[in-house]
């Protein structure tokens, strides 16, 4: 697949990568903000970003050495680092080239985050149109440290989580120790479920469908009762919206399966297996923070989303004063630490969580 491999293409002083002729989105992680590359604006329909070079993306995006002093400096001290430019390879449409972009992605980002790793931890990019392809990559990515499995936030209606097709793979997630996470920008047919050149405002305001069809297709097909050891991060979707999205798979529980009488596809209620198989990642959701008891405290997990435009970098301390005000240092911590820490497993020394406070 060399020659059909995601490759940069330099168009009108923008780099863009390209697969078969498609444009899959420009690079990320720039210096400056979006619109602001140039003279003058850049329009744009949703916000995403189309325009830049690799020049003018940081050089720690490139050098682990530097990605890791560069977040020391801000008060982070681990990173989850997630495949920004591999997360697009998603929509490519041949399945065979995917699973092998998915693969390269997976093996440079080993390498990347194999030069620190007690300061940094991959998550590996999982294809699921063929399910023996993904149980054999989540178990090669997990022997060669990754933390956690990327896969689609929502494959589609037809072959949707609930398919008894990904038994084996929700079956290798617990026994690797690999979370799941539904991230942001995954779906098979282009971000937010339209192609790179539709997005718009609106999709991106209601970016939080999809993890909610997802995890809801998982818990009324039993998944979370078959495999309750399983993990599922929402990632860089939020979280305001789960306190809400509780109340309504509880309403239909109660109202709809038991009032009826229907036959129950779960055990118990809803809201309980959210509360213990899902985690949320976030970064600047203080209606979140607020209804955090309603969720759980121990599920609510802090990134900065350095090094992206929108990170709070390089004043993250500051930041999280902001967000967490009015919240206890105990539930703080496990915000900003500890639930990340058994969420992906990780092995961190004691003197990386020494006080003050670091991320």
């Amino acid at each position: 697949y060399r020659e059909r491999a995601p490759r940069v293409v330099r168009e009108d002083g923008a780099d863009f990568w390209v697969v078969d002729g498609t444009k899959l989105g420009s690079v990320t992680g720039r210096r400056k903000r979006s619109g602001s590359i140039g003279q003058g604006s850049v329009r744009s329909k949703g916000g995403l970003l189309t325009h830049s070079t690799f020049e003018n993306t940081e050089r720690n995006l490139h050098d682990p050495t530097l990605y890791v002093e560069t977040n020391e400096q801000d008060g982070v001290v681990y990173s989850v680092v997630r495949p920004t430019q591999g997360i697009i390879q998603f929509c490519i449409a041949d399945k065979a080239l995917l699973a092998a972009a998915c693969r390269a992605e997976n093996d440079w980002l080993a390498d990347f985050c194999g030069a620190h790793p007690d300061r940094m931890g991959a998550c590996a990019l999982i294809d699921v149109h063929d399910i023996d392809w993904a149980v054999s990559e989540l178990q090669r990515c997990r022997r060669n440290g990754h933390v956690a499995a990327i896969i689609p936030i929502y494959p589609g209606e037809e072959i949707n989580y609930s398919h008894p097709r990904y038994e084996p793979l929700w079956a290798a997630a617990v026994d690797q120790q690999m979370p799941i996470s539904l991230h942001v920008l995954t779906n098979h047919d282009g971000p937010y479920g339209v192609p790179f050149s539709r997005v718009s405002y609106a999709r991106r305001a209601t970016a939080d469908a999809w993890p909610r069809l997802t995890i809801a297709d998982m818990l009324f097909a039993g998944v979370f009762d078959r495999h309750p050891e399983v993990r599922v991060e929402s990632s860089e979707n939020e979280g305001g919206w789960m306190p809400y999205f509780m109340w309504q798979l509880d309403w239909i529980y109660d109202n709809r399966i038991l009032k009826r009488r229907q036959q129950s596809p779960i055990e118990r209620r809803p809201s309980e297996y959210l509360r213990e198989n899902i985690y949320l990642s976030l970064i600047y959701d203080r209606p979140m923070i607020e209804q955090r008891h309603t969720f759980g405290v121990d599920r609510i997990m802090w990134g900065s989303d350095y090094p992206h435009e929108q990170s709070t970098h390089p004043r993250s301390q500051a930041f999280l004063a902001e967000l967490m005000h009015g919240v206890p240092e105990s539930e703080v911590r496990k915000m900003v630490q500890t639930n990340a820490i058994e969420f992906f497993h990780l092995d961190l020394k004691a003197s990386l969580l020494e006080t003050p406070a670091p991320v």
